[in-house]
């Protein structure tokens, strides 16, 4: 099952204040990988790697965790990075943003505020099981995937999945892209 996070209509496409950048954390506050589409919640500035001594800090990069209680206020990563690869020990990236896409440890990514009516696409593999269109989906503590639901619980985060299709790259199937829509925060 590919993960992967592409904007369909969000709030965040024309209002800059809407992305930020985030430090993903586990429970130890060591870095850590994460996949493009994870949920995250925000926590304290990040501390500026170039002007330490004066204790000044990332005015938009922030550190990152999963959601500790499914009331937590999260974030969707949208890794902006690209395919890449090796040509005679040069290192190419080239083309648009695929699928499977995990930002390494340690690095800064992009992430997106969540208004209501946010339209957006989610792989089958940012989902804990199989979500069923017409259904919901809410954030589960502890994970950085959607949790399907046959209904909405209230009170915390949740999408409707609006459509179901086949994730192509090229003539070839890799699983299932849903499009969700932001029914509640």
């Amino acid at each position: 099952m590919a993960n992967l996070f592409y904007s369909g209509l969000m709030v965040s496409d024309q209002i800059d204040a809407k992305l930020a950048g985030a430090l993903v954390l586990d429970g130890s506050n060591n870095e850590i990988a994460v996949k493009d589409g994870a949920l995250v919640v925000l926590g304290d500035l990040v501390p500026d790697t170039t002007y330490v001594a004066s204790g000044d800090f990332e005015y938009n990069a922030y550190k990152a965790k999963a959601p500790a209680a499914v009331t937590d206020e999260v974030c969707i990563v949208d890794y902006a990075g690209i395919s890449g690869g090796e040509i005679r020990d040069n290192y190419y990236k080239m083309g648009v943003k695929l699928y499977g896409l995990e930002a390494p440890a340690g690095e800064i990514v992009r992430v997106r505020r969540l208004e209501l009516h946010d339209k957006f696409w989610l792989g089958a593999g940012n989902f804990e099981s199989t979500p069923t269109v017409g259904q919901f989906a809410e954030l589960k503590a502890s994970s950085f995937k959607h949790d399907p639901k046959a209904a909405l619980t209230g009170g915390q985060y949740g999408v409707k999945i609006l459509k179901e299709e086949d994730l192509t790259t090229g003539m070839e199937s890799n699983g299932k892209k849903y499009l969700v829509e932001v029914v509640a925060l």
